[in-house]
C-alpha cells in the first residue's frame, strides 16, 4: 500500500508544498507563521526529519535554545546522517557544553568535511577543552578550504599569541568523558580516511590515554600499526579491542588481516569465520575473507565467499573485483575472470 493510499496519510505533493511554503516563510522572517504551518506535519512520519529540522531552525532564531535542541535531536533520530542538524546542535551547545559541541561538530564534519565554518566551530570547542593542537589543525583546515576566512585567521592568530600553556580538561563527568573520547575518535577516523595516518594514530593514542579500553580506538590504532609494519603492537591492540567488545566485527577483521600479514593463516581464518558468525549479512566481512583467501593461495575456496559478498552487496571496490578475477583465473574460469577484471578496471578508471 502506497503512502497516499494509507487512511489519513497526506499526499507527498501536499507535504512538499507545506515544506516549501515554510522554508519561504523562514527566509522572510515570518517565524511564528512557519512554526504553525510546520506543526500541522508533526505527526507525518515521512516528513519527520525535515519538519523537526526546520522547527529547530525557527526555535534557534527565536532564542528558544532548549526547544531547538530537542527539535534537532528529533531530526537526528530520524536521520543520523543529517550533517546540518549535527552542526546546528553544536552551535547551540558551544557556549555551555563544549564537550557535546565538539562531538556534534565532529559528527557533522565526518559527514561533510568541506564546510570551513564547522571546522572553526570545532576548533573553538577543542580550544576550550584544552586540545590546542586539535584546534590548530581544524583552523588550518578551515583556511585551506577558505583562505580568506576572517574568523579562522583571527582565532589562529590568537592561539599563536597565547603565552600560557593550555592543559587538557580533566575533571569531566563519566558521561562527558565518554562523549569527549567519541568526539576525538571521530576526528581521528576522519583523519584516517583522509590518509593522514600519523595524525590519526596520534589522536587514537590520545583517546586511549583517557579511556584505555575504548574498543573502537584500539581497533583503528591496531589497524594503523599493521599498516606501519608493527605487527606485534597491532596484534596486542586488536586483542585488547576484542576483549573490550567481543562482538566488534571490525576488530576481528583487522586482527585477521594482521595474522595474514604475519603468515598465521589458521588464526586468520578463525577470526574471519568468527566475524561472519557474528554478522552473517555483513558483506564487508565476506569480501575481506574472500580476498584474504585469494592472497593466501586458496582461490577455489575464496570464490564461494566472493559470490556470497556480491549477493549481499554488488557495490564493491575495484580491488575486490580484481581479486575475484585473479581467483577465477587461477581455477581456470578465464571467461568469468575477464568479466571481473574488466569491471575492476572500469571502477578504477571511474574513481
Amino acid at each position: 500500500m502506497t503512502q497516499q493510499n494509507i487512511p489519513g496519510a497526506r499526499h507527498p505533493d501536499y507535504i512538499r508544498a507545506i515544506l516549501d511554503r515554510a522554508v519561504t516563510m523562514i527566509a522572510e522572517g515570518r517565524l511564528e507563521s512557519a512554526e504553525v504551518l510546520l506543526a500541522t506535519l508533526s505527526e507525518e512520519p515521512s516528513a519527520r526529519e525535515v519538519t523537526a529540522y526546520l522547527r529547530g531552525v525557527i526555535a534557534a532564531r527565536l532564542m528558544e535554545k532548549s526547544a531547538a535542541q530537542l527539535f534537532f535531536k528529533a531530526a537526528l533520530e530520524a536521520n543520523p546522517r543529517n550533517a546540518e542538524a549535527h552542526a546546528q546542535l553544536g552551535l547551540l551547545l558551544l557556549d555551555d557544553r563544549p564537550v557535546a559541541a565538539a562531538a556534534a561538530f565532529a559528527a557533522a564534519l565526518a559527514l561533510e568535511a568541506r564546510n570551513p565554518d564547522w571546522h572553526v566551530a570545532l576548533a573553538s570547542a577543542f580550544h576550550r577543552l584544552g586540545f590546542v593542537d586539535r584546534a590548530k589543525d581544524n583552523l588550518a583546515d578551515a583556511l585551506a578550504l577558505s583562505p580568506d576566512h576572517a574568523e579562522a585567521s583571527t582565532r589562529a592568530a590568537a592561539i599563536e599569541a597565547e603565552t600560557e600553556e593550555t592543559r587538557e580538561i580533566e575533571d569531566l563527568s563519566p558521561e562527558d568523558e565518554a562523549i569527549l573520547c567519541d568526539a576525538l575518535f571521530a576526528e581521528g577516523t576522519r583523519r584516517q580516511g583522509d590518509g593522514d595516518l600519523a595524525r590519526a594514530a596520534a589522536i587514537f593514542e590520545r583517546v586511549l590515554k583517557r579511556a584505555p579500553m575504548h574498543a573502537f580506538a584500539l581497533c583503528n590504532l591496531g589497524a594503523l600499526r599493521r599498516v606501519s609494519g608493527d605487527l606485534c603492537r597491532s596484534e596486542e591492540l586488536l586483542e585488547q579491542a576484542i576483549t573490550a567488545d567481543p562482538k566488534l566485527v571490525p576488530a576481528r577483521l583487522a586482527l585477521a588481516e594482521t595474522y595474514v600479514a604475519a603468515g598465521r593463516e589458521q588464526e586468520a581464518r578463525a577470526q574471519f569465520e568468527t566475524a561472519i558468525e557474528l554478522e552473517p549479512q555483513n558483506a564487508a566481512a565476506r569480501a575481506a575473507y574472500a580476498m584474504a583467501l585469494q592472497r593466501m593461495g586458496a582461490p577455489k575456496e575464496s570464490i564461494l565467499h566472493f559470490h556470497h559478498a556480491i549477493l549481499l552487496d554488488q557495490h564493491r571496490p575495484a580491488e575486490f573485483y580484481a581479486a575475484l578475477g585473479a581467483a577465477l583465473e587461477a581455477v581456470g574460469m578465464r571467461d568469468r575472470a575477464e568479466i571481473a577484471l574488466r569491471h575492476a578496471a572500469a571502477l578504477a578508471e571511474a574513481s
